[in-house]
C-alpha cells in the first residue's frame, strides 16, 4: 500500500500560488530558523541514534501551519494577527544521513508518511528538485510582514495535501488518528479567494510563478 492510500499522490501536492490570502500549507523560501536550539553534528560522531533531526537550520524553505481560518479577520476583513508559524522543510537525504532510526523507515515515510515527527513532501518542480520533509517538531514564529517583504511564497498545497497536513498535525500534536474522510477537502468560501491575475497576493513575486507543472 502506498501513495494514494495513506498519503496523496505526488502530483496532488503542489500548485502555483493562486489565492489572495494565506493558507496553511503554503510554501515559503528564505525563512530564518536560526533562533532554534540545536545539537552539534559532526561526521566523526556519525548520525544521531534517534529519529529527530537535531542539526542547525539557518535559512531555508518553510511550510506554513497557522490555521487558515485563524489568519483572517472574520468580521472586518484583513489579517486577524501578525504571527505566522512555519515548519522547516529539509531535504530528505540530509535528514536520513543524520537520523539513524529514520534510515530504517525511509520507505515507510515515502509510501505511507506515518512517521509522526515529519510530513513527507515530494519535489516542487522548478523550486525544490528533491523530496523533502517538514519537521513538525521544530516550528518557528515569524511575522506576516516578513513573508511579504520581499514576497517569499513559492507554492501552495492542493486540497488533498492540505487535508493530509491537518491529519499529520493532529497525529503529532494531539496524538489522535483522524480519518481524512471526516475532514472537508476545501476551506469555507475558498473559491472566493481565487485571484484573477498575477501576482495573486502581496506574498507572491510579481515576476511570475517559479513552480513548473508536475510530470504526472
Amino acid at each position: 500500500m502506498g501513495p494514494g492510500e495513506h498519503r496523496p499522490y505526488d502530483h496532488e501536492y503542489w500548485t502555483p500560488p493562486w489565492s489572495t490570502a494565506l493558507f496553511a500549507g503554503d510554501l515559503f523560501e528564505a525563512i530564518p530558523f536560526n533562533d532554534q536550539p540545536t545539537a552539534l553534528y559532526t561526521v566523526d560522531e556519525g548520525p544521531e541514534a534517534g529519529k529527530h533531526f537535531l542539526g542547525a537550520i539557518a535559512i531555508g524553505f518553510g511550510l506554513l501551519i497557522t490555521p487558515t481560518c485563524d489568519m483572517a479577520d472574520q468580521h472586518g476583513g484583513g489579517s486577524a494577527h501578525p504571527f505566522r508559524t512555519l515548519l522547516p522543510v529539509l531535504p530528505l537525504g540530509l535528514v536520513l544521513e543524520q537520523t539513524q532510526a529514520l534510515q530504517a523507515s525511509a520507505n515507510l515515510l515515502r509510501s505511507r508518511d506515518t512517521m509522526h515527527p515529519y510530513m513527507y513532501l515530494p519535489a516542487v518542480p522548478g523550486v525544490i528538485q528533491e523530496e523533502s520533509v517538514a519537521c513538525l517538531f521544530r516550528p518557528s514564529l515569524v511575522s506576516d510582514e516578513l513573508l511579504a517583504a520581499p514576497p517569499r511564497r513559492v507554492a501552495q498545497l492542493q486540497p488533498q495535501a492540505r487535508r493530509h497536513l491537518k491529519v499529520k498535525l493532529a497525529a503529532y500534536w494531539g496524538r489522535v488518528a483522524v480519518d481524512p474522510a471526516e475532514l472537508p477537502l476545501a476551506e469555507r468560501d475558498e473559491e472566493q479567494l481565487r485571484a484573477d491575475g498575477w501576482p495573486p497576493s502581496p506574498y507572491d513575486d510579481p515576476a511570475g510563478p517559479r513552480i513548473e507543472p508536475h510530470p504526472n
